[in-house]
């Protein structure tokens, strides 16, 4: 048996029969329209998918970078597919039908999602940064993506027969970009702060039906009541909050948590990653036994008039300090104003305090406008987890730190470094060693090591004799009795690595400690 091949036309004889009678006539313009306008709203659509998709992970995975490139990377080869698919498709059944049902077909599967996202997620949450998000995607976020990014190829190909098929790839791709950039501005500054990330994915998928519906109507009115599966989005269930847990809710930042045991008098506040306690207080005062405690050393080491915290969160080191200092003056930033918010309303922050100046602004932009100095300074920057901006590592920040310290000022800092060889707490005390030429470590069990910057070249003995002297209520002079014993000078081993603005490899060094630290009992 023999075979004849034409050159450059592969198409059966029936196919191009169908797409000689399908290009036969241009496109009315209100098809047209039809057909681009469904390019750019499902442009939208992906974009503000993607997005909600960051909102969604972390407080499963965190939000480091690991899991923002994970997540990328697997969206990037789905809407490759579907670019691939949907030209493939479209010069097989060049009609609109087919575009809109697949279209339906993705708001549908978000449908199906909606109802099983948080137990896809429990499942993959213990996965790792990498591999966890990477198979979240696939499952939630592949399919619907896929169908949604065969719409450009597809009306591309439906308005090929008006002939100009340059300016109408070009318009097609424009307005699709255009309806992306909505999608982003959209979904950053309204739907995620203000409904959350549940009701957002349930209006880009309600969006998606509707779409889809619609396009299906204009060649059959009956059509809408392929819309009806939508209506389950109103008893889709909401995910039942924990015995512990007393308000959740999102911010433009993060997932916000507040939870509570009675049994022990304590409050803690969660932000994004479940893990990890971005704040523990004992309710009425007194210490929780968090790392937060050894904050309130700060005015029993050095005598303060004021304070600077940056990454203020919900004020539980300016609560310790209090009772140690309680006439401070303090400059708490914080660039999260719900964060303030839930902090004055269920952690005790005091709202009304004229000596407490919170300003809502990312801690190195304030700290480079500030023009004050202090005599004490808490940074405690985690990004809702183990995790911290880099920019906020580094030897420049430092200097900026203490360019807005006086002379005999001091800096406390948290590092959370539970590996063996501990390569992320040297890296940060031989940063900060570049600009203070003294500092002191005070390690705890849970992994968290506070470290004490000077200003000023000092001697340990007498940051010893301070907290032998103690100072403030019960507990902080217990602790600081405790603390004089332990308190160490800390001079990082040679060669350890220096953060820079240029390089600071923190998040993999963090990455590597959580790996390790699972081995470790």
């Amino acid at each position: 048996m023999g075979y004849t091949w034409a050159v450059g036309n592969h198409s059966s004889p029936n196919s191009e029969h169908e797409n000689a009678h399908f290009d036969a006539g241009s496109p009315s313009g209100g098809r047209a329209f039809l057909w681009i306008g469904t390019a750019t709203l499902t442009g939208a659509v992906v974009m503000a998918m993607e997005l909600t998709a960051f909102r969604l992970y972390a407080p499963y995975f965190g939000n480091s970078i690991y899991v923002w490139g994970s997540m990328i990377s697997v969206v990037m080869l789905a809407l490759s597919a579907g670019y691939s698919l949907g030209g493939w498709i479209a010069d097989r059944k060049p009609t609109e039908v087919v575009l809109f049902l697949i279209i339906l077909g993705s708001g549908v599967y978000q449908l199906v999602i909606v109802f099983v996202q948080r137990a896809v997620m429990l499942k993959l949450w213990q996965m790792g940064d990498f591999a966890g998000p990477a198979l979240a995607t696939v499952i939630i976020f592949v399919p619907p993506m896929t169908a949604l990014a065969m719409t450009s190829p597809f009306v591309i190909r439906l308005l090929a027969r008006t002939g100009h098929v340059g300016i109408t790839v070009g318009k097609v791709f424009a307005l699709s970009t255009a309806g992306s950039i909505a999608g982003v501005l959209l979904t950053s500054f309204y739907l995620v702060p203000r409904f959350g990330t549940r009701v957002t994915m349930e209006i880009l998928c309600g969006a998606s039906i509707v779409i889809g519906t619609c396009g299906l109507m204009m060649k059959r009115k009956s059509a809408i009541l392929l819309a009806l599966p939508a209506a389950l989005l109103f008893v889709a269930p909401i995910p039942k909050a924990p015995p512990i847990m007393i308000w959740s809710g999102e911010s433009a930042y993060n997932r916000i948590l507040v939870l509570e045991d009675k049994s022990k008098g304590l409050r803690w506040l969660v932000m994004n990653d479940p893990r990890f306690s971005q704040t523990i207080e004992r309710v009425g005062g007194g210490g929780s036994g968090f790392y937060l405690d050894e904050f309130a050393l700060g005015p029993v080491i050095v005598p303060a008039k004021n304070l600077v915290v940056l990454g203020m969160g919900a004020g539980g080191s300016i609560q310790v300090s209090r009772e140690v200092a309680p006439e401070i003056e303090i400059d708490a930033v914080e660039i999260d104003p719900e964060v303030v918010r839930v902090a004055g309303e269920f952690l005790g922050l005091p709202q009304n305090d004229p000596k407490l100046h919170v300003h809502i602004a990312d801690a190195r932009p304030w700290l480079a406008g500030h023009a004050g100095k202090s005599d004490l300074v808490h940074i405690d920057l985690f990004q809702g987890g183990p995790y911290v901006p880099f920019y906020l590592t580094t030897v420049e920040f430092f200097r900026l730190v203490r360019l807005r310290m006086t002379d005999s000022g001091m800096l406390i800092l948290n590092v959370y470094d539970r590996s063996a060889g501990q390569e992320l707490l040297q890296a940060m005390g031989a940063t900060m060693r570049e600009v203070f030429p003294s500092i002191e470590k005070l390690s705890r069990p849970d992994g968290n090591h506070i470290l004490f910057a000077f200003a000023e070249k000092r001697g340990l003995e007498e940051t010893v004799l301070r907290l032998k002297q103690g100072g403030g209520p019960a507990w902080v002079r217990e602790l600081a009795q405790k603390a004089a014993g332990e308190i160490v000078e800390f001079e990082p081993r040679a060669g350890a690595v220096i953060f820079t603005d240029d390089k600071a490899p923190i998040e993999e060094m963090t990455r590597q400690m959580l790996v390790e630290s699972k081995n470790i009992k």
